[in-house]
């Protein structure tokens, strides 16, 4: 099918983007009438306290306004600055491996983009649907086919903001575990001047700079330069990564009214894939022919078949005008453009004879690209009647994504789990069962949201109306050419309450819902309808900020339901990836409890912590084996995590940090269905704990002002553990021990 630019297509949408602009076009040249600008405060100038600690008090994801997030009847946790900093945390897996609800590397170490679940139900690169559960500033980033996903820099990060449950009443199709969030650096009045430095595990090194301030007296105009490089091995051999990041942005305040954003990024990642497909005797079993389980390092491909280079690219705005006391109007866009090439030779999903001491092997190789155009608008009235306090957002927003994407799967001779080696057999036949998909998925949505406040009370209630039109056409070698069309329309809602005491605890309970479209892509080589997958959840908590302390505990429960999962029937369809027919008639449920904390105890004790139960079943399905209470796929039980930092702050130990911390992940299950041996059918994993440790030391003490030397390690005892097995050839590590070394030096 013959690619067309999203910039070009159709009309509709270049009206929607030109009537969006001119809505805020008046403002602009209202305020371009003073020639000379009047003393202006910058919003995006103000000192972030919260840069200097754990606990985040404020998050706009959650409700899109600035509400406070003890007041906000939802779960809600974020990740600020510091916490990225003082962990070192160099991916979003590591990012979200504290967080209560969630469960990173759910698919073990993998290069090409991050996989993690939010109260069971799959995000990032392992999304069952291949819905991105994934935003950058408010706006969703496009997933774009199997392997052709994005991934963001930590270092260009401000936070990453966890919502959990269904969003769907103000964000759209999205499943009903929950979303992230990622807040880029922004413009700062504050001025900012930062290079760092760091090396460490398998010859890695990393060279960043964040450079930021004013560049107008009165500053009215404020700039921000992020950047990064790092280059060297990984933790599978033969595989070296290599990243080059840039995010330019400026802000404008235009008045004390008005203010304009300018935010761009560009990335580039060139290198192999560390994502190996490994058998379970060997990793989750014991192997009796090699006598041991194989070495986490060891690289069963070919280093000549071995590329995952991505190149990606975003630039938008965000516009912010003040009409008066009461009204105000927000607008965000963003186009974004993603390209990648993937080469491997990878094990067999379904084999189990590596007990004769070889593994059976197969090559790959995915081509993609996608382009889309994201656009919120969001006009916000905040007023009184009586006592009422009101907060009324009206929004509309919309998303353009098209993505081609081509598969092969070729043959690959077998390889010794004794002493693999390098092979290199050079170009590998990948024209067998060839896939390419070419998409078209466009989504409108209005929405409305109203949060009201009397006395201590907090009550909020949001709907939305969301149209969907998905198009896409496939060619493959086992069925020839089809193209299916698929448009539907969804309305979702939510409400809650919350009740502030002045002790500082805020009881709440609401209820939300949820959906995505469906994977057309499934249901076309199945021959069956596509529906949406509609989620719902019911939950009830307890926050807890004491007036005047720099701390916040969060304690819930809840029951999520999700409707229209596409289930394997237990038959064989021809047409399908891996021979097995599916169909959309599921239904599964998770009733879970959440306790996560974080607080500055002292001004030298900071702890964050967090403990997780999941009860998964699924209790709907073509397969009688998985009606039968059966839990879902790769849900642990139970999880935890707890971190201590503290700070000296007297003589020569003046700036010095120590931080200990430690996550546990319980067993799950690799399957719904018997795919394993007799005395593990259902492919279940152990649970393991990981430490991590950090060593910080500002060398204001030693006379060095503005310098610091940091020591981080993840995975400290170089545990050995298996995330999870999807089959008997499909078994994946979990990352090793890493260190790194970091100086920084602020001016």
């Amino acid at each position: 099918m013959k690619h067309t630019p999203i910039l070009a297509v159709q009309k509709p949408k270049l009206v929607y983007l030109v009537v969006s602009a001119l809505f805020a076009m008046p403002a602009i040249a209202a305020d371009r009438d003073n020639s000379v600008l009047p003393e202006v405060a910058v919003v995006g100038g103000k000192v972030n306290k919260e840069a200097t600690s754990y606990v985040a008090k404020k998050t706009k994801s959650a409700t899109k306004t600035d509400t406070p997030i003890v007041e906000t009847p939802q779960s809600i946790s974020v990740v600020d600055r510091k916490e990225l900093d003082d962990r070192n945390a160099q991916t979003l897996n590591e990012a979200i491996a504290y967080t209560a609800g969630v469960r990173s590397e759910v698919g073990g170490m993998d290069s090409r983009a991050d996989s993690y679940s939010i109260r069971g139900f799959k995000g990032g690169l392992e999304t069952d649907s291949g819905t991105s559960t994934l935003f950058l500033d408010g706006l969703k980033v496009q997933a774009g086919g199997q392997w052709n996903r994005a991934t963001f820099d930590n270092y260009g990060l401000e936070r990453v903001e966890v919502l959990k449950g269904p969003s769907a009443a103000i964000y759209g199709q999205i499943t009903p575990g929950g979303m992230i969030n990622l807040v880029s650096k922004r413009p700062t009045a504050n001025q900012v001047n930062e290079v760092r430095l760091q090396g460490g595990s398998f010859d890695q090194y990393k060279a960043a700079f964040d450079i930021g301030g004013s560049l107008a007296d009165d500053q009215s105009v404020l700039f921000r330069l992020v950047g990064s490089f790092n280059d060297g091995g990984s933790q599978i051999k033969h595989n070296d990564l290599q990243r080059t990041y840039f995010a330019p942005s400026l802000l404008w305040q235009i008045s004390d009214k008005t203010s304009l954003t300018l935010l761009a990024q560009y990335q580039r990642d060139k290198g192999g894939s560390t994502f190996q497909f490994l058998p379970y005797y060997g990793t989750a079993a014991f192997n009796s022919v090699i006598g041991r389980r194989l070495s986490r390092d060891t690289f069963y491909g070919d280093k000549d078949w071995n590329t995952y280079d991505r190149e990606q690219s975003a630039v938008g705005w965000e516009f912010d005008h003040r009409f008066s006391d009461t009204w105000q109007f927000r607008q965000k866009v963003r186009y974004t453009s993603v390209e990648n090439t993937y080469k491997s030779v990878i094990g067999g999903i379904s084999r189990g004879n590596e007990t004769n001491g070889l593994f059976d092997r197969r090559s790959t190789l995915g081509e993609g690209n996608s382009e889309g155009v994201s656009i919120d608008n969001q006009l916000q009235a905040d007023f009184a009647t009586g006592e009422l306090q009101h907060t009324l957002l009206l929004g509309m927003d919309a998303q353009r994504f098209n993505w081609q994407n081509k598969r092969g799967n070729g043959t690959a001779s077998s390889i010794s789990l004794f002493n693999p080696g390098p092979t290199s057999a050079g170009n590998y036949n990948v024209t067998v069962s060839t896939m390419r998909q070419d998409a078209d998925q466009k989504q409108t949505g209005v929405y409305v949201q109203e949060q009201l406040a009397w006395d201590k009370w907090r009550f909020s209630v949001g709907g939305r109306y969301d149209y969907f039109d998905n198009t896409m056409s496939a060619t493959s070698s086992t069925y020839g050419h089809r193209r299916e069309g698929f448009n539907d329309h969804s309305f979702t809602w939510r409400t809650g309450a919350l009740y502030l005491f002045d002790n500082g605890l805020a009881p709440f309970i609401s209820y939300s819902t949820s959906f995505d479209p469906g994977p057309l892509g499934v249901a076309m080589l199945n021959d069956v309808a596509v529906k949406p997958i509609k989620g719902n959840q019911y939950e009830a908590g307890v926050k807890y900020q004491p007036p005047g302390s720099n701390s916040l505990v969060s304690a819930s429960v809840y029951e999520l339901t999700q409707e229209n999962r596409m289930v394997s029937t237990g038959a064989t369809c021809v047409n399908s990836a891996d021979n097995t027919c599916y169909s959309q008639v599921g239904e599964a449920r998770i009733r879970g409890v959440e306790l996560e904390g974080k607080a500055e105890l002292t001004k030298n004790i900071s702890l964050l912590g967090s403990y997780t139960y999941m009860d998964s079943e699924i209790t709907k399905s073509n397969t009688a084996t998985e009606v039968n209470g059966a839990a879902i796929p790769q849900v642990a039980k139970h999880m935890s995590s707890l971190w201590a930092n503290y700070t000296f702050t007297t003589g020569y130990l003046d700036g010095l940090n120590i931080g200990l911390g430690a996550r546990y992940v319980g067993g799950s299950y690799g399957a719904a269905r018997a795919v394993g041996p007799a005395d593990n059918p259902y492919l279940h994993t152990d649970s393991y704990t990981t430490y991590d440790a950090a060593v910080r030391y500002n060398l204001k003490s030693v006379g060095y002002s503005g310098a610091e030397f940091a020591i981080n390690a993840s995975n400290l005892t170089d545990r050995l553990y298996v995330t999870t097995c999807t089959g008997l050839g499909a078994c994946y590590y979990g990352s090793g021990r890493v260190v790194n070394a970091t100086l920084k030096y602020n001016w």
